[in-house]
């Protein structure tokens, strides 16, 4: 501890020391640039970017459309406007040093308004709001995220986009922390994160239950990101392994982060939830911010949120509870006591959110090296920490899996996991003989600590301070435990440099190529004694009693791993006008795993302009994921409750003997083609549409496959020596499937008049996954009654657990000081067989509707916001599977895809000093 204290003084010290050498650089030898940006009405532009072309200086208009550029040093420059929606514009400035410098611009509306501020992903080439891509490309700024009236970064890029999906998750174990999102309804790992166009490491969960999605899964958690750090977010709804590498299957999400000097923000955000037939509850507090300071010729921007959640709680009383007196109390059919019969607390289960404590931290750095800022250093990283909560099924103080020594009324066992995730990525940029060259690398982590507790392991018996367990290793019952810790690493070093050349066509090529080199490790370490010993001691019935701590049985010796792998990968991109209407994309990659081999990516990417307003757009690639290191060596004895009855099921890697004996196969790669068209059309000024038609095959798909626990499947594991779990499930390559869908857009930029503004923007998405094939049972199954490789909950989960159609229409309306919001979201209907996991728990649930509204008056440095998410309380439908619903007490659709919380206000100040 001494030894980190130290090394962080040093640190401090350091960078203090860095600043007070590099910023001392005289004040008159530069000068300043300030101006407003408007369109062709006068009204101002928010949030459009003024560069100091040649150079990383640049700033953001405000909301009157007001910028100001500050220490630039004397000299002549170009500068260049760029705004989603509009014509991007030039002009040449000379700055005197000691001088102000006025560049007003006028920006016109561009014709085809699809495509975004520099854009990174998508091409290699640069892109700028005059330009359109051949792919489609969702850009989503920073002030669109903060108007979603949610500080997590999910959540509001589900709000945004149809195409994404970020389903609430309870009782789904360490899911319950650490949330998955999805993108057109593939896994999480489908969908590749890039933070300033470098990749973003996933975290070291295997999602093993998760709703919404199939079951084995690894994801990027979006929310270990600060709001405050993000300018905005760029969405590419198209395959994308050929750019980028493997994982990019349903599409690429580039985090872009704030940059340059900027004044300091703040941001306070409260509110909670008031549904109509629950108490309030679930309050939630954020505060987070920002400061651009200046670093010598550049900037160092600092990014802080911290997050305050507590639980809600939708279950309904159990009405077959008998702790305490034998008795069960009345329970209505809304799910109230009317009669207390026994002094359990109710609901006795939990059904909601868990607690959540989050502490987030970024840096951005951007240092040129000369004044032009032809070659600069650049790094970025951060920290964050998390401690939530989720709860499992309750046990009884009759159950066997209880001690009524140590529990009289049963117990709810609770996770309450720490999650650590830290990165850092640096590089160095330059521009020589008309090319431009990037060169870095970046390290990050992610770790998941399951810690226990209000919990205990029935087979150390009855006495927290008496071993009372048969043998030699006894020791006394504990009624909290650390069951053991999840680590992943990655570390990317890559190059790449583009340049544009002449090849005897009509226009410049402009030529990308590159390489990058990842190391990936997982790590799985073991939890202590007692979370995953068993003891030997009978139940209080006599019986047998299961091992480990309950809820989650603690990681084994058995367990552990420690795996890692490398990936070497280069590719090329070429792009070029072939005509004034056609434009061209063509990318080829070659990737190679030491475990898995090489294969070979590519991609062709067409647009097509006829006419000024209209544009055609097509696209198609084919695409490779390999196997996770997760799913290649995750290994673990889960309690499952299979049709209400809890079994210990083995989650085994492929070449775990148990796995082995029950027909399991070395996994491949998964590989895919991806074929995409559509169209852009502006039909009246500032109202543009467009529309996307998307075809995804995937083959050997590699996901967790059916529980395997009949009577056939315990005596083979018992012939073999396993006889303290009920079944196994094992990762697969066994099953195709294909994606299909539409995504519609539309938006509307209105100025009604001068001093008002009014943008409407409506986005629909029809998304269908099906499985095509299915491997058959292996062999040694064949004879059993089990009913396939995929069990019905796994074939729900991917074709049917998720809305396939989406919807969102939202109006931003601002007059002088006041802006306002409104935003219907529409979630069709889906099906699912969970959390009973059976095969007859299968239940469709109706489509539904939300509103979201917000108010806000912006003062001179403090804008105040009242808000409503789900405004008229919309809840999804009951199950009524008594297995779904867990004999009544957990009353909500559990994969609704907005979850069950109901209704809640907010309240949001922010708060800015003048530039």
């Amino acid at each position: 501890m001494g030894l980190s204290i130290g090394l962080a003084r040093t640190a401090v010290a350091a960078v203090a020391l860095l600043t007070l050498i590099t910023t001392r650089p005289a004040a008159a030898q530069t000068g300043s640039i300030s101006g407003s940006i408007t369109d062709s009405t006068g009204a101002g532009l928010v949030n459009a970017t003024i560069q100091v072309q040649g150079s990383p200086l640049h700033a953001a208009s405000d909301e009157k459309g007001k910028y100001q550029i500050t220490r630039v040093p004397a000299g002549s420059y170009t500068l260049r406007v760029l705004l989603l929606g509009f014509r991007s514009e030039t002009r040449t400035v000379t700055v005197a040093a000691g001088a102000t410098v006025d560049a007003s611009f006028t920006l016109e509306q561009a014709p085809i308004p699809i495509g975004a501020i520099e854009v990174v992903v998508g091409s290699r080439a640069p892109h700028t709001a005059a330009d359109e891509l051949a792919v489609p490309v969702d850009v989503y700024s920073s002030r669109q995220i903060t108007n979603q009236g949610t500080t997590e970064t999910s959540e509001a890029l589900e709000s945004l986009s149809p195409s994404v999906n970020f389903p609430r998750q309870s009782v789904t174990d360490a899911t319950d922390i650490v949330r998955p999102f999805t993108l057109r309804g593939l896994s999480p790992d489908h969908t590749l994160v890039l933070l300033n166009g470098w990749r973003r490491h996933q975290t070291a969960l295997v999602n093993t239950f998760a709703y919404g999605t199939g079951a084995g899964s690894s994801g990027v958690d979006l929310n270990a990101i600060p709001s405050s750090a993000i300018d905005r977010i760029e969405v590419l709804r198209d395959g994308a392994s050929a750019e980028y590498g493997s994982d990019a299957i349903a599409g690429v999400v580039n985090v872009v982060m704030k940059k340059g000097r900027f004044a300091p923000f703040a941001s306070a955000t409260g509110g909670r939830y008031f549904p109509k037939d629950y108490d309030p509850d679930g309050n939630t507090f954020n505060l987070n911010g920002g400061w651009g300071v200046p670093v010598g010729r550049g900037s160092l921007g600092i990014f802080g949120e911290m997050l305050d959640r507590e639980p809600t709680n939708r279950a309904w009383a159990d009405k077959y509870d008998t702790s305490g007196t034998g008795l069960a109390d009345s329970v209505d059919a809304n799910g109230k006591v009317v009669i207390k019969r026994n002094p359990v607390p109710q609901p006795n289960y939990h059904w909601g959110d868990g607690l959540e404590r989050d502490y987030l931290s970024m840096a951005n750095l951007r240092l040129p090296l000369n004044d032009t800022g032809t070659r600069q250093l650049y790094g970025f990283g951060g920290y964050s920490f998390r401690r939530g909560s989720g709860d499992g099924y309750r046990r009884y103080g009759d159950s066997e899996r209880n001690w009524p020594e140590i529990y009289p009324l049963g117990y709810l066992p609770e996770f309450h996991p720490d999650v650590t995730d830290y990165s850092v990525t640096g590089g160095y940029l330059a521009e020589a003989r008309g090319w431009k060259v990037d060169v870095g690398a970046s390290f990050g982590h992610n770790d998941f600590k399951y810690n226990l507790r209000n919990t205990l392991n029935v087979s150390l018996g009855p006495s927290l301070t008496t071993p009372t367990a048969p043998g030699p290793d006894s020791i006394p019952n504990k009624t909290s435990f650390f069951a053991g810790k999840m680590s992943r690493d990655e570390i990317v070093t890559g190059v790449n440099a583009s340049t544009k050349m002449k090849l005897g066509l009509r226009a410049p090529v402009n030529v990308a190529v590159g390489a990058a080199f990842r190391h990936e490790r997982f790590a799985i370490k073991r939890g202590e004694l007692a979370s995953w010993i068993d003891g030997g001691h009978p139940d209080q019935f006599g019986g047998d009693a299961p091992g480990g701590s309950q809820v989650f049985p603690g990681f084994s010796p058995a367990d552990e791993t420690d795996a890692s792998r490398d990936n070497v990968g280069v590719y090329a991109d070429l792009e070029s006008n072939l005509t004034r209407q056609f434009l061209a994309n063509v990318a080829g990659r070659f990737e190679n795993y030491n475990d898995f081999g090489s294969l070979v990516t590519g991609k062709l990417a067409l647009r097509y302009q006829p006419a000024p307003r209209v544009v055609f757009r097509a696209a198609a690639s084919n695409g490779f994921r390999a196997p996770g290191l997760g799913q290649i060596h995750f290994s673990k004895v889960v309690t499952n409750f299979i049709g209400g009855v809890p079994e210990e099921i083995g989650v085994f890697p492929v070449d775990h003997p148990a796995a082995r004996l029950l027909g399991s196969k070395p996994l491949k790669e998964e590989t895919s083609v991806n074929l995409s068209a559509g169209l852009a059309v502006t039909p009246l000024d500032g109202l543009t549409l467009t529309a996307d038609y998307f075809d995804i095959t995937i083959n050997d798909r590699i996901l967790l496959g059916a529980t395997f626990d009949d009577d056939t499947t315990r005596a083979i594991l018992a012939r073999g020596g396993f006889t303290g779990i009920g079944g196994v499930q094992y990762f697969t390559n066994g099953l195709d499937t294909k994606t299909r869908g539409v995504d519609v857009t539309a938006d509307w930029r209105v100025h009604p008049r001068v001093s008002q503004t009014l943008n409407l923007n409506g986005s629909l998405n029809y998304t269908k996954n099906e499985i095509t094939h299915v491997d058959p049972l292996p062999a040694v199954l064949r004879n059993s009654t089990e009913t396939g490789l995929l069990d019905v909950v796994t074939r729900l989960a991917i074709e049917k657990e998720r809305p396939d159609w989406r919807g969102t229409l939202t109006a931003d309306y601002a007059i002088g000081r006041v802006h306002s919001l409104g935003r219907v979201s529409y979630f069709g209907k889906f099906a699912s067989a969970q959390p009973g996991f059976c095969d007859e728990c299968e239940e469709s649930y109706g489509a539904k509707t939300l509103v979201d509204a917000e108010l806000g008056y912006r003062l001179d440095y403090v804008d105040v916001s009242l808000g409503a998410r789900n405004l008229f309380d919309v809840f999804p439908d009951h199950p009524k599977n008594d297995f779904n619903n867990n004999f009544g007490t957990f009353p909500w659709a559990a994969a609704s895809p907005f979850g069950y919380n109901g209704r809640y206000l907010y309240t949001k100040a922010s708060w800015a000093m003048e530039r």
